[in-house]
């Protein structure tokens, strides 16, 4: 830490940094309450209240539409002789993606950031320090971890505008941590970790967390088997060091709890997603819930007052006195029963109550509104069926991909972030041997023999082991480029793949043959095989490799190949067949001799005609 900032002073500014994000904290409590809805944690809730949960349903069909799968990343220098290396990085980030469940890592903090920030934390827990996951679990040492932080223990330095934090003289999160744990590391300042107060549940302002523990009111010591205790993490990038102070704004020590130097990327251990555009001199967007909230809440009190108004709906018959009895006829009367009155408008019946048709109309503007302004997912679920024809449902679903397209970019951008973070602990790990599979291509094979080279073996691809290790390592960690691939994270059912697999086919395969015709014929070099695993990359198709290697197509075209040449008319495709490309004409003029046999078969044929008509 820089020494002119004293203890008390940055502990001051935490709390300053806390009570900036208290209005979004209770802000997204609030929301969340309207999105978990009334029955959440809860055996019983009033009919009606909330029966249209917009929220849930904005939110259940979007986050689908990003997530749904593990990325695949690609790694790439500009040094030729690091391509090898930047592949065992790719394969062990994506081994790495399955051990630490990053899918669903990114799946929850696109939730929280579309009620506030999404925020990851990624570090390496060594065997000397304690990094706390969450309130319960501890990261086991040696592990490389990316855990969603809680808004709720998210801090920053108050005074930041620039968005997302960027300018921050620091970043932290509030963590709780078994006191035992701290004492017996060593690493803290034992004398001022006795003097931490215990976490007091009851104490506590409500969190997001205590929506699911609606029946639980008790002390810490019966929440948790140790005695827990609260205290601040901050990174400061100036300092480039990991700070700890008291997690509890009624304790202020003059020194602080610990100061250690910051092992791990320079761009810092916290990753921030947003997902709306940026706010002018603030580094907090404007949370996507906000803007849905009201109309989420003025549709349930529409809906429910048209179920009030339909549950009052009655129809009553009225009569005169003296037709008591004409009244009790039509009463038993059946369906369709013909009944004789005296006085046909001495009984009538009377409608009252019921809900009114322009209620409904009004319900359904404020659905739209609310579909509107949350990226359109009935046209995302499939539910929008309101289109007259088919342009008009593609120019729909266009304009609603563009929405999704945006939040899309912003979640790849955050995770290639992420990821770049734990591939410089894989990078920089001194002792890492990490086992990993590598496809690779292996070509045909040859062997000399007294008739020519024959064919050994076929050309395939094949699994083998490959090591991460300290000694594969090459070059700098900066020369390397992460990015993870568009649409890798995205999930479709089998039928839209077939759709997708079949319209490559078609469009897509013969186009990119037709342009390498015409780049051969213009002298251009042109690659139709990287061609066309970019454009299936681009469509979500990972199993185009596959098709360019057929082992008996090589095998066969090796053998033509290798024929000697042979007399004119024999089978097979001579060496000579091929010279820069073309046909050899070593072996005659096969077009003059084919004219030639064209005039004689013409010549006989006018022969037979002439005997024809001269009855020869």
């Amino acid at each position: 830490m820089p020494a002119e900032v004293s203890p008390r002073k940055l502990q001051l500014s935490v709390q300053r940094g806390f009570d900036r994000l208290s209005n979004f904290r209770n802000a997204r409590m609030m929301f969340i309450r309207n999105y978990v809805g009334q029955y959440y944690d809860k055996s019983q809730g009033e009919i009606g209240t909330e029966a249209l949960n917009l929220i849930f349903n904005a939110i259940r069909v979007l986050v689908p539409n990003i997530v749904m799968s593990f990325p695949h990343h690609s790694v790439k220098s500009n040094y030729i002789a690091y391509d090898d290396y930047a592949e065992l990085l790719e394969l062990a980030l994506e081994h790495h993606d399955k051990q630490i469940d990053i899918k669903n890592v990114y799946r929850q903090v696109i939730v929280d950031a579309i009620f506030t920030l999404g925020i990851m934390k990624t570090g390496l827990a060594a065997s000397d320090t304690i990094y706390a996951i969450d309130d319960y679990n501890q990261i086991d040492p040696g592990t490389i971890y990316t855990m969603p932080v809680d808004f709720d223990n998210f801090v920053a330095d108050p005074g930041s505008k620039e968005w997302l934090f960027k300018d921050s003289a620091y970043i932290g999160d509030r963590i709780e941590v078994p006191r035992i744990k701290l004492l017996e590391s060593g690493l803290y300042n034992n004398a001022l970790v006795e003097r931490l107060p215990s976490v007091d549940e009851q104490a506590q302002k409500k969190k997001v967390r205590d929506l699911s523990r609606n029946r639980i009111r008790s002390s810490s010591a019966d929440d948790h088997l140790q005695e827990q205790v609260s205290v601040v993490e901050l990174w400061v990038p100036d300092a480039n060091a990991v700070v700890t102070v008291p997690g509890d704004k009624d304790v202020m020590f003059d020194d602080y709890l610990r100061v250690d130097d910051y092992y791990g990327p320079k761009t810092g251990p916290y990753t921030i997603l947003g997902l709306t555009p940026p706010v002018s001199s603030n580094p907090l967007p404007v949370p996507m819930v906000g803007v849905w909230n009201d109309l989420h809440v003025l549709a349930n009190r529409m809906a429910k007052k048209i179920i009030t108004q339909a549950e009052r709906q009655k129809d009553i018959l009225t009569y005169r006195r003296a037709a008591v009895d004409d009244a009790q006829s039509i009463l038993n009367a059946e369906d369709g029963d013909t009944v004789a009155v005296d006085d046909v408008d001495g009984a009538k019946v009377l409608s009252l109550g019921g809900q009114q048709m322009s209620n409904e109309s009004h319900l359904q503007q404020l659905n739209n509104w609310f579909n509107m302004i949350s990226a359109n997912p009935e046209a995302l679920a499939g539910q929008r069926t309101d289109a007259s024809s088919a342009t008009e449902a593609r120019i729909l679903a266009s304009n609603a991909s563009v929405y999704l397209e945006d939040m899309k970019d912003s979640v790849y951008d955050a995770a290639t972030k992420e990821a770049r973070k734990r591939a410089w602990f894989l990078h920089t790990d001194p002792f890492i041997n990490l086992p990993l599979i590598q496809r690779i291509s292996i070509p045909a094979q040859y062997q000399q023999t007294p008739m020519g080279p024959m064919v050994t073996q076929s050309p395939q691809i094949v699994k083998r082991q490959v090591y991460l290790t300290p000694e594969a390592r090459k070059g700098e960690f900066l020369d390397y480029n992460f990015k993870i691939e568009p649409e890798s994270m995205g999930r479709k059912d089998g039928q839209s793949r077939f759709i997708e697999a079949m319209d490559f086919a078609v469009k897509i395969l013969p186009a990119a043959v037709q342009a390498a015709q015409s780049m051969m014929l213009m002298g251009i070099p042109f690659n139709v095989k990287v061609f066309i695993l970019k454009m299936a990359k681009d469509r979500g198709i990972d199993w185009m490799d596959e098709v360019f290697d057929d082992p008996e197509f090589q095998m066969k075209m090796a053998m033509m190949m290798m024929r000697a040449p042979g007399p004119q008319g024999s089978q097979g495709v001579p060496m000579s067949m091929m010279q820069n490309g073309q046909p050899g004409q070593v072996m005659g003029n096969p077009s003059a001799a084919k004219r030639e046999r064209q005039q004689q078969q013409t010549g006989a044929n006018e022969d037979q005609r002439m005997n024809k008509a001269t009855g020869g």
